[in-house]
Formats: C-alpha cells, sequence, structure tokens
C-alpha cells in the first residue's frame, strides 16, 4: 500500500524533472489552478473520505538530488518550559538512502504517475510512522487505488499534472526557507514567521475548511516557500530564495525567532537526528 510503506524511493532523474519553486508557482497562477481546478480536486477528497488525512499541494522542488538520494523530513521539537517558548519545525534534507525500508521511511508527498497511481517523492523518518499508519489504518488498498485513478484523471484532463500534489496532513504547515549550498529546507509554522518588508510568501498548499470556505475558494494557504526580493545592479528587483548560516543571506532575527534559527542549524548538522537506525539516539 503505497500510503503507508516505502519499498524503493524515487529516482533522482525523475524527481529532479520536477519544476523549481517559484516557477511552478508561476505555472500555477497561469494555469489558475487555485480558483478553478482546487475545489474540484477537494471534492474527490472527500468522495474518498481522505480528506483528513491528505491536502492539496504544489508539486515543485528547491534542489537537485543525486542517483540514490532522497528529500528526507523529520520534524524537530523543544517542549516549551517557564522561560523557553515551545518550538516545533520541519526540516528536510537530500539523503543517500541505501535500500530504504517500511522500518526506516515512510510517504509524505505523493504525486501521480503515468500509470494513474500515486507515487511517494518525499518521505518522512520513521518519526512520523505510528501516527501515520494509525491515521491510514480505515484507507484500504481499493480506496487509495480509486482516488489515484480519480485525481490522475483529472490532472490530466486539466492538463495541471506538473504542479498538483498531495501531501500528508499531519506535516508542520508553514514558511519554507532553502538551504542550497547544503540542500536543506526549514519549514516554520506561519505564526512564527514575521516577514519584514522585501519578504513574501508563495503559495504551495492549501487546505480547506467548509466552515468558513463554503464556496471552496481557497482563500487561505497553508504552505508559502518565502521568496524575497533584491535590487540589482541593472536596477531591476531580483526574487531569490537562498537562506545560509551567516552572512547576508542569514534568517532575519526580527523574522525568525533566534530561539528557532538556533536549534534549526544545529538538527540540521546532527548526524544522529538523522540517522536511518533509530536505534541511535538523537541529539540536536
Amino acid at each position: 500500500m503505497s500510503h503507508l510503506f516505502v519499498n524503493s524511493i524515487l529516482p533522482a532523474d525523475t524527481y529532479n524533472r520536477l519544476i523549481i519553486d517559484h516557477e511552478a508557482t508561476e505555472r500555477a497562477e497561469l494555469l489558475k489552478m487555485k480558483h478553478e481546478h482546487l475545489p474540484a480536486l477537494f471534492r474527490i477528497l472527500t468522495l474518498h473520505g481522505v480528506a483528513d488525512f491528505l491536502e492539496l499541494h504544489l508539486l515543485h522542488r528547491h534542489f537537485a538530488l543525486q542517483e540514490g538520494e532522497a528529500v528526507v523530513h523529520r520534524t524537530f521539537e523543544i517542549p516549551a518550559s517557564e522561560d523557553i517558548p515551545g518550538i516545533c519545525v520541519d526540516i528536510a534534507k537530500a539523503m543517500y538512502c541505501p535500500k530504504p525500508t517500511k522500518s526506516s521511511l515512510v510517504p509524505l508527498l505523493w504525486m501521480v504517475s503515468s500509470n494513474d497511481s500515486l507515487v511517494a517523492y518525499e518521505y518522512g523518518l520513521q518519526d512520523f510512522a505510528g501516527s501515520h499508519k494509525q491515521a491510514t489504518t480505515n484507507i484500504s488498498s481499493e480506496t487509495w487505488s480509486s482516488l489515484a485513478k480519480d485525481i490522475s484523471h483529472y490532472v490530466r484532463s486539466a492538463g495541471i499534472a506538473d504542479v498538483v500534489s498531495l501531501k500528508d496532513k499531519r506535516c508542520i504547515n508553514g514558511g519554507e526557507y532553502v538551504v542550497p549550498s547544503t540542500r536543506v529546507l526549514f519549514r516554520i509554522p506561519k505564526q512564527a514567521i514575521n516577514l519584514q518588508p522585501g519578504s513574501g510568501m508563495l503559495e504551495s498548499g492549501w487546505k480547506f475548511d467548509a466552515a468558513v470556505e463554503p464556496d471552496a475558494s481557497f482563500r487561505e494557504f497553508t504552505d508559502g516557500h518565502v521568496t524575497k526580493t533584491r535590487q540589482t545592479s541593472g536596477g531591476t528587483v531580483a526574487h531569490y530564495h537562498t537562506t545560509e548560516e551567516i552572512g547576508v543571506d542569514a534568517f532575519n532575527p526580527n523574522e525568525v525567532p533566534l530561539l528557532y534559527t538556533d536549534a534549526m542549524w544545529a538538527a540540521a548538522k546532527s548526524e544522529n537526528f538523522w540517522s536511518l537506525d533509530r536505534s541511535v539516539g538523537v541529539a540536536a
């Protein structure tokens, strides 16, 4: 059952053909995906009874992979204390994954394939496995197969198969900051981000709430990749999506609290935190 286990990872050359972040956003806007297609896609999720498990996502990538690598996510949490507020972020990075097994990886994001099935293209470490399996207990292989066929038929007929994917709802929603030099991505809850002048979010995920959006217009987005503007030497404005630990592209402490940045960099560098051997202790 492809919504529960990972039997093999997506080939790197297939992943690398995904559209890069801001270009995927531009294409989705050109195709009027948000307003003309997301309501119909959400109705498909509801019809198959999986809307509580999956949300609609923009199919995109942030960096290229080498063969044998995959983009692997892990949630990093620090519990709140009397002196320190709790934090919870999603960290993803390019990892070499030799012979991935269902005991080490779980699927988190899916895209349609050429044979009308849903194939995982990004994954989570075992941390996700318990609640993931519990949440999908009632989703049979027949339901998953039927959902895949209906989603595939719709996105192919509408010409939007290259910009539509599905995401596990348990993943943290928020703003994505990309570190190309180390091929790491940080997804920070939106409520923890205070966008500064020159920063914005390009929408990359949507969640439907019938209580507040009866017309399914998707006015609120759940995910976005953070973009910044910078004046070029020629006087034009350029958009960029680069974050680094130090220098001009470092996190602005007025935008992302230092508590978050210090914890995220430590976790991203920790070998134990990313170990596929879950018997290894985690130390960020």
